[in-house]
């Protein structure tokens, strides 16, 4: 499920500071469903480019370490959010991997911390507040510039916000899975990757349990099928 998608005719791509990106059809697909509960065809949009603008600079987090560690990186936007693909060419030391994966989620919070920092500039002070109201779901926004920049932003807040956390969540292949098998398998060669495997698993059924107690029906079987992926990766190991 996380690998590189095929190509196809409807594909759009690009290139953003000299790295090759290309965007399934599939993408608009998870964007729009994530954002099936805006209120209007307007609202949809705005969210739909919030999405796009915050995977992209996710992604290009990554992509920057792995051309500074010498590889040459590109950029897969598909049903299941990113990827940054490249040629391994040479190994890595493992922090150097965590750092690889860790690029990512860090460079969505940086970003996080420049939207607000504009909400505050534009005259909206209780930034804190704002952050916090996401969590308890009672945001409570005051027109900025106009209503259009104003959800816009508070989307780009939003995603950058929960994406980073879920990223850092010690699910495997997401970055925190990624991290995770990485120390692991250096504290213990033989049985870090098991141990991974199953973490990841417990977290996945975890949130799905969650999700689906929310009402959620996207998040359940996404966690859901990485549990299941988990689970046969770790059937193929054993074996």
């Amino acid at each position: 499920m996380f690998y590189e998608p095929n190509r196809s005719p409807y594909d759009l791509q690009f290139q953003w500071f000299g790295i090759p990106i290309r965007i399934s059809p599939w993408f608009w697909f998870l964007a729009i469903l994530l954002g099936a509960g805006a209120n209007n065809a307007q609202g949809l949009v705005l969210w739909v480019a919030a999405v796009l603008v915050s995977i992209l600079v996710h992604e290009l987090g990554h992509a920057v370490v792995l051309r500074h560690y010498g590889f040459d990186p590109r950029i897969v936007l598909y049903s299941f959010g990113g990827l940054t693909i490249h040629n391994r060419t040479h190994r890595l030391f493992w922090y150097e991997n965590i750092l690889i994966s860790f690029a990512g989620p860090l460079a969505g919070f940086l970003f996080l911390c420049l939207i607000l920092g504009i909400f505050y500039l534009l005259g909206y002070h209780h930034v804190g507040n704002l952050v916090l109201g996401l969590f308890r779901s009672d945001v409570s926004l005051p027109i900025i510039v106009s209503p259009y920049m104003t959800y816009f932003l508070f989307y780009l807040v939003q995603v950058n916000l929960f994406w980073g956390i879920l990223n850092l969540m010690p699910i495997f292949p997401l970055d925190g899975g990624q991290i995770t098998r990485e120390l692991l398998q250096w504290f213990s060669p033989y049985r870090g990757f098991r141990w991974t495997m199953q973490i990841s698993m417990g977290v996945s059924l975890a949130l799905a349990l969650y999700f689906f107690s929310q009402g959620s029906f996207f998040a359940p079987v996404m966690f859901g099928m990485i549990a299941f992926s988990n689970y046969q990766m770790l059937q193929m190991y054993r074996s």
